[in-house]
């Protein structure tokens, strides 16, 4: 009789933990918000009228990221609450300079769509719900920096580089090479206008010769925005050489 007893005193606990709206509420403050993972898996909840989340990502410094919250049910054009974005866990104080990319296709009217690069290892959200009313939504937040594994300057051969901007709006990015230890021996900063492409190599930036590495390219366009092309090429060879190489994200996804 214990035994059963202490079965059901268990199951009910259980029963009353799951079904609590508090065990399944997002965070309420600064200091105790929901984690999101930032690898664009899509999360749905609901807001209630002059509700405040908090949202929480553990943030690569140097990498960029998209985050975008969106009204699930609006009929009408509404986004889901005012979005703010914090570098400092725990407090809140200190605001990320996002860059707003709700318009940028594939556009969102009912979302809110920043994205950023990291300035500190976690990164704060806020919802903020001012329509009077509850509103359902999903939340994602995607890594959106591109990745290259090799790049080299040894002897004659030169590494080359083309991004093409896939959306309607000017973008912004900064490629960054590493050398094999993963000390940055370059870096350059590139405006990227609609449907047009922005290109360089080693030559051009004055790598250091007789060098491998690898490369990293961050952006303020949501995910899919840049499509990359990388090669190590030696066209001084009575044959040239041409070899292409990967530059793609390893953390995003265009759903």
């Amino acid at each position: 009789m214990l035994r059963k007893i202490s079965v059901v005193a268990v199951v009910a606990v259980l029963v009353f933990l799951v079904g609590s709206p508090l065990a399944r509420a997002e965070g309420t403050t600064c200091a105790n918000p929901t984690v999101i993972v930032p690898d664009g898996r899509i999360t749905t909840s609901s807001i209630a009228a002059g509700g405040i989340f908090f949202f929480r990502i553990t943030s690569r410094v140097g990498s960029s990221y998209s985050a975008e919250f969106h009204n699930v049910l609006g009929a009408a054009v509404q986004t889901p609450g005012t979005l703010s974005v914090f570098s400092d866990p725990g407090t809140c104080a200190a605001a990320v300079t996002t860059t707003n990319a709700a318009g940028t296709d594939p556009g969102d009217l009912n979302g809110n769509r920043v994205t950023f690069t990291a300035t500190t290892t976690g990164t704060v959200f806020s919802l903020n719900n001012t329509s009077g009313g509850t509103l359902t939504y999903s939340f994602t937040v995607s890594d959106t920096t591109m990745f290259s594994p090799g790049w080299s300057t040894n002897g004659t051969y030169d590494s080359f580089y083309s991004f093409l901007n896939t959306t309607g709006a000017t973008l912004t990015g900064t490629l960054t090479l590493y050398n094999t230890l993963g000390t940055q021996v370059g870096m350059t900063n590139f405006t990227i206008n609609s449907n047009s492409t922005a290109s360089t190599n080693t030559s051009a930036l004055a790598t250091v010769r007789n060098t491998t590495g690898t490369a990293k390219f961050t952006h303020n366009g949501p995910p899919g925005a840049i499509l990359a092309e990388a090669a190590i090429a030696n066209f001084t060879l009575s044959t040239p050489y041409f070899q292409g190489v990967k530059f793609q994200p390893a953390r995003e996804s265009t759903h």
